[in-house]
């Protein structure tokens, strides 16, 4: 079943007492030892696109008791999503099959990247106005997020262009151009291309490295050093598969097969001689502003590295699955004090596109999880990881409106039956947008 986001009946800067039977003002991970946690019979206060009071009905009544109030029967108001890891530039490949969740791709991830670059190649050489129809259906997969309540992407691509489709859109996208090259002549054009896009202050983004194993040392130190100066997010595709961890530490395997079959090997790469996170650690780009995606093979002392550096993690278990990459480790990251973000990747390695269904895939892959603590992830946590915590994750005074009512008729006796159901009904599940 389709989300489908209804316009909410309170006019933008008129002042607005929401009441509902529950309010997640914040679904209260484990490692937060503060929370407002979940409310019943609560209230949010709205007025001029900013939250102004979050509580119990009763309190919120005696202080703005003058102000309209907007009744939500059989809805549970909620904080925006937040998708930490998009391509949606790559929205018109669909390599996976509706109602399947893995291919044959689990030996080679090598093997996807090769179909990927050849079905890409095609639709651009066959297809009339071939830029125009992937803008297009890039927004037409950002409509359907914000039907499904995302209030913000963070949005990866290799096309200026691609930074195009957020605009015009209710959800806010963050476009980072993600620039690689392993070989010396294809990091030089790199660098060439970093310097254009940080010395043109009217594109008004930043660059990213796409990964370890196919970026040079010195392009993704450029690329973290000039994004750290300008406060930017520094996002990287890391340890993602047990092919790209054998690379780095022997500098054979599919990946340098895959480098020299594609031209990209030229033999000045000196292999490290360690997995991803200890490489990235050594490079001296893990901080704050880092996320690294996937995180699935990666060892104990990592994770402490991690941690260590308040460096955030993005798991994407949908496309994980797809690849057959394995699981990551999220218990040992909430053990460390890390509470990761959520993404879906792209629809080359994800039939849905919906946070929904993330929560829903990583409560089957960690039957362990709290559906607290998923829920979090899928807001607070991407409020965290892309620097967006005053505005989003949590319901809180000075935040931004971006409240969701989700219809959970039925599932509304405890705040137990509540977040067990918005993280294991997947995209079945039904919302509206009440600011």
């Amino acid at each position: 079943m389709i989300n489908q986001a209804k316009p909410h009946a309170a006019k933008k800067n008129q002042p607005m007492i929401h009441r509902a039977p529950w309010v997640v003002a914040d679904a209260s991970s484990e490692i937060y030892e503060v929370s407002q946690d979940i409310i019943e019979d609560g209230a949010v206060f709205v007025y001029e696109g900013l939250i102004r009071a979050v509580g119990k009905f009763k309190d919120v009544i005696k202080e703005f008791g003058g102000y309209p109030i907007q009744e939500h029967e059989h809805g549970v108001l909620a904080p925006a999503l937040i998708n930490s890891h998009c391509h949606l530039e790559l929205s018109h490949l669909d390599l996976v099959e509706p109602g399947k969740d893995q291919t044959l791709y689990s030996d080679d991830p090598t093997l996807w990247i090769r179909d990927l670059l050849k079905a890409r190649d095609n639709f651009s050489q066959n297809t009339i106005d071939a830029e125009k129809q992937i803008l297009s259906n890039g927004s037409q997969v950002l409509q359907h997020m914000s039907a499904e309540g995302v209030g913000f992407v963070g949005d990866i691509g290799n096309s200026l262009a691609s930074r195009l489709i957020g605009q015009g859109q209710s959800t806010k996208v963050c476009f980072l151009l993600e620039l690689l090259g392993l070989a010396k002549e294809s990091e030089a054009k790199s660098l060439v291309r970093l310097g254009e896009v940080f010395s043109d202050d009217s594109l008004d983004i930043s660059c990213t490295a796409h990964a370890p194993y196919s970026t040079t040392p010195g392009l993704i130190q450029a690329i973290k050093n000039n994004g750290d100066r300008r406060g930017h997010i520094f996002s990287i595709h890391a340890a993602e598969s047990r092919q790209e961890v054998e690379f780095l530490q022997t500098g054979s395997g599919d990946f340098l097969d895959f480098l020299r079959d594609r031209g990209g090997w030229d033999n000045t790469f000196k292999v490290p001689g360690m997995g991803s996170v200890h490489y990235l650690e050594s490079l001296g780009v893990l901080n704050d502003k880092t996320i690294c995606v996937h995180v699935v093979h990666v060892d104990h002392e990592e994770i402490e590295t991690l941690a260590s550096r308040k460096a955030k993690i993005c798991l994407c278990p949908g496309s994980n699955r797809f690849l057959g990459s394995g699981k990551a480790p999220v218990t040992e990251f909430l053990t460390h004090g890390i509470l990761p973000a959520l993404g879906t990747d792209s629809k080359a390695s994800n039939a849905l596109l919906s946070i929904w269904r993330e929560m829903r895939l990583l409560r089957e892959d960690h039957p362990g999880l709290s559906p607290e603590t998923v829920f979090s992830m899928a807001t607070r946590g991407g409020a965290e990881a892309w620097g967006i915590d005053s505005e989003l994750g949590t319901l809180e005074p000075g935040k931004q409106a971006r409240i969701l009512k989700v219809y959970c008729q039925g599932s509304m006796n405890s705040r137990e039956d509540i977040l067990e159901y918005m993280t294991t009904a997947g995209e079945s599940v039904q919302v509206e947008w009440v600011e």
